[in-house]
């Protein structure tokens, strides 16, 4: 998931929880190689996302069982952290990213900006509805790996993250939640662009070009409405055009 950026893990405590005497809590220590900056580390997130996939993917023989959602990220140089768990079995995870990267700094001002765009070939499910479900967070994690270093590498001295807001039904709409630092925020046009180049390249979604909104605006700039009735008209006066040929 992490490249040659992963160094490795440690396990660094077992002590027991405070609710339930059959469950231990595990701190972890995830750790970065140093030659990474802040900027190339991957967000709390995504972290906690890989952990879960990891633990709960079949492949694995794991003899512990997880609750996922008390897994959280406790220390890290990486801002504003972001917990995402799973459906539930039954022991409590801590996990720790790690790493001697310089901590960015905290004081820029964040721009939050709403991206939306279609995946036309791909077919949406109930289970997209809940956060915590697998199908959920698996293509959150995949959407998440392939576009944030896209927007890292057109927007360097701007881009924070990437986070996926949530799905909808009509293929499927993503819901994306982009988050700038300091005043030199990209524009709606640039950050469209970067999905549009994006879109042969992508694996495992697609992404619908002419779909793309960006903060509620189409990604040609401009936001068309037309009434169903403007609609019927137009075709029906396309068709007594063509029958009085």
């Amino acid at each position: 998931m992490f490249g040659n950026r992963f160094n490795h893990c440690d396990v660094k405590a077992f002590r027991s929880t405070a609710t339930r005497v059959d469950g231990t809590v595990a701190e972890i220590e995830v750790v970065f190689n140093e030659a990474n900056t802040t900027a190339d580390l991957p967000t709390n997130a995504l972290v906690v996302q890989t952990f879960v996939l990891a633990v709960n993917d079949s492949s694995n023989n794991f003899t512990v069982a997880i609750n996922p959602n008390n897994v959280q990220v406790i220390s890290s140089p990486v801002t504003d952290p972001n917990t995402v768990s799973t459906a539930a079995p039954t022991t409590t995870v801590t996990t720790t990213a790690a790493t001697s990267a310089t901590v960015a700094p905290t004081t820029a001002a964040i721009t939050t900006t709403l991206v939306t765009f279609r995946s036309r070939l791909d077919k949406f499910t109930n289970d997209l509805n809940d956060p915590s479900s697998e199908p959920f967070i698996k293509r959150s994690a995949n959407i998440t790996t392939q576009l944030q270093p896209r927007y890292q590498n057109a927007f360097p001295s701007s881009f924070k993250d990437l986070n996926v807001v949530g799905y909808r039904n009509g293929s499927i709409y993503n819901d994306l939640k982009l988050a700038f630092v300091g005043t030199s925020v990209p524009n709606n046009t640039q950050i469209a662009h970067v999905l549009m180049n994006a879109a042969p390249y992508v694996t495992g979604f697609d992404i619908e070009a002419i779909s793309i909104l960006v903060n509620g605006i189409p990604s040609s700039g401009v936001t068309y409405k037309i009434s169903v009735m403007t609609a019927f008209f137009l075709v029906l006066l396309s068709w007594l055009l063509s029958n009085q040929q």
